[in-house]
């Protein structure tokens, strides 16, 4: 059993990973070592081990539960999460192109590992990432504000989300983006902390409704997938890769940094725009270093990752 305090830390690089869009939290948990053993503790879990806790037999649920490896590492994780989201919500409010630059090298290096990592390449692999590619630059088309706020979307959301956490290669950061609720949920988490000190009781019921929400859809998610994605993983991962790298591949335009904004029926859309054309606003040789930037620190933690 590894020390609280390694847990800890490796938990601290999971949430700040999922934070972030284009690096996973699954990745995360590769690279130091505790994947196989996290997969495993998430589908040991049971509700009859609540029975354990009325028997007083305190000891026995630790053990059957693994608590030690569970407990610290989730803690972790919430702390992670925690420490990054008032900071990538400054960045997307005062510096959203540089932001954003970064999150795309990210992701574009993301897409090229996945394709390294098929070893077979097969035209059934094709129809697969195109399938990937279909949904998710669909999903990008639909006005995601309208339903960002909706409490039920917001928990689908997360339980969709969850994925990042059992299958290496893609961020629950990039699943809220791609549905449409990362500044939502940026937003919440945030707030979950502020409202603490300058406590309202209206704003407390409100925010703390959201992370509640939040919170069962990741755990929904985590206890209903797990075990199939695990499965997909092992039994059927050039299929799985290959539907993974057309998801990222649709969803770039809605990572794409430089955007104009412009009025439809009242609101504001959103439209992808050629840097060479917006002048200086563009911003065009800080955000072209962050996105090479992203790129890079991707391809260094896959280069020390393990390979198993």
């Amino acid at each position: 059993m590894q020390k609280p305090f390694i847990l800890y830390l490796k938990g601290l690089l999971m949430g700040a990973a999922d934070i972030v869009p284009g690096v996973s939290g699954g990745t995360m948990a590769l690279i130091t070592g505790i994947y196989s053993e996290l997969i495993q503790s998430i589908d040991n879990l049971r509700l009859q081990q609540l029975n354990l806790l009325r028997k007083g037999k305190f000891k026995a649920f630790w053990k059957d539960v693994n608590g030690g490896f569970l407990l610290p590492l989730a803690f972790g994780i919430i702390s992670g999460i925690l420490f990054l989201s008032s900071g990538i919500t400054f960045l997307l409010a005062h510096h959203p192109i540089l932001l954003w630059s970064f999150f795309f090298g990210l992701i574009i290096a993301s897409i090229f590992l996945l394709i390294n990592q098929l070893k077979e390449r097969k035209w059934n692999h094709f129809l697969f990432l195109l399938f990937g590619f279909l949904v998710a630059f669909g999903i990008t088309k639909l006005p995601p504000t309208a339903a960002a706020d909706n409490l039920a979307y917001l928990f689908f959301s997360s339980m969709i989300a969850i994925i990042a956490m059992i299958l290496p290669g893609i961020s629950g950061a990039f699943i809220f983006i791609l549905l449409g609720v990362y500044e939502e949920v940026l937003q919440t988490v945030k707030g979950s902390v502020a409202v603490l000190f300058n406590f309202n009781w209206v704003e407390f019921q409100t925010v703390y409704t959201k992370v509640i929400v939040i919170a069962l859809g990741i755990v929904t998610g985590l206890k209903v997938f797990s075990r199939i994605l695990t499965w997909l993983f092992n039994h059927k991962k050039e299929a799985t890769l290959s539907v993974l790298i057309g998801f990222m591949m649709g969803a770039l335009p809605k990572i794409w940094p430089w955007k104009t904004a412009i009025e439809k029926n009242g609101e504001i859309d959103w439209i992808n725009t050629n840097p060479l054309n917006m002048g200086v606003d563009a911003q065009f040789l800080p955000a072209f270093a962050l996105l090479i930037t992203g790129a890079l620190s991707m391809l260094l933690i896959e280069r020390y990752a393990p390979k198993k």
